[in-house]
């Protein structure tokens, strides 16, 4: 038996990226999955590639910038499989790259709303659903740029901050009530966010050499680790942000070659 054997799972932002590979990831796990997300055509895809039938999982639209919207598709899932175990937020958006003595108003408004207060509404309808069923995990989706600056949307990385913040304080308040709080953290990870981000081969290969491991990472490698966040394995584990980069926030280095080893 698996770690997360027939708990109850819900996957916001799950129609592509890391949202995808962690449907895929918490079907191998056991669980039965809801996935959600603005389009139901992607989050249908979603399931069929990993391979879950209708009795093991389920798709609900959400749109995360609308708190009607959230709290319908937590009582979705909770209606669909009678409880609500763990969830894994993972919609997020860049939004435009501009200077900020240039950037609009409304385009930084709308990197909050998703990013943050769409985070804020998950984590508030999810909690109260698990609070019914005696406990559970939520995992929130920071960055690297929880960490450090991007100078190409400071928006994001604002919002990004925020997550964690907001991520440490939902698990101080939510303790009380079984339910752990934690945030995973990409770096540079192949979706189609970051290809639109860096279209050409070369800008990849210059964000890849800026971590230490010297590459991209995978979607699965994300949704790996939000897979122990989520389950028993990480039991004593809750408030933490666990980056998931390749090194880049280990610190800054010049390329060296391998070390010797004796």
């Amino acid at each position: 038996m698996s770690d997360l054997e027939d708990k109850v799972v819900m996957v916001t932002g799950a129609g592509s990226g890391i949202g995808r590979a962690a449907v895929a990831a918490f079907a191998a796990a056991g669980a039965l999955v809801v996935a959600a997300g603005r389009r139901l055509d992607p989050l249908r895809e979603s399931l069929a590639l990993a391979g879950l039938d209708p009795a093991r999982g389920a798709v609900v639209a959400c749109d995360v910038t609308e708190e009607d919207s959230v709290e319908a598709a937590v009582g979705t899932a909770v209606a669909t499989f009678g409880r609500l175990d763990a969830a894994l937020n993972t919609a997020g958006t860049f939004g435009p790259s501009a200077p900020l003595t240039q950037a609009r108003y409304t385009d930084a408004a709308a990197v909050v709303a998703v990013n943050l207060m769409g985070m804020w509404s998950c984590l508030k309808h999810q909690a109260r659903a698990m609070a019914e069923t005696g406990g559970g995990s939520i995992v929130t989706t920071g960055s690297v740029s929880s960490f450090l600056g991007h100078s190409g949307s400071p928006m994001y990385a604002a919002t990004k901050h925020a997550v964690v913040g907001l991520t440490k304080a939902a698990a101080l308040q939510l303790a009380p009530l079984g339910i752990r709080v934690n945030a995973v953290c990409p770096g540079s990870t192949d979706t189609p966010m970051l290809r639109e981000l860096y279209p050409s081969d070369e800008q990849l290969r210059a964000r890849a050499r800026r971590a230490p491991l010297g590459r991209i990472g995978e979607p699965a490698e994300v949704a790996a680790a939000a897979v122990w966040l989520a389950g028993p394995l990480s039991g004593y584990v809750t408030g933490q942000a666990l980056a998931v980069d390749g090194g880049v926030t280990a610190g800054t280095a010049a390329p060296v070659a391998a070390p010797p080893v004796r």
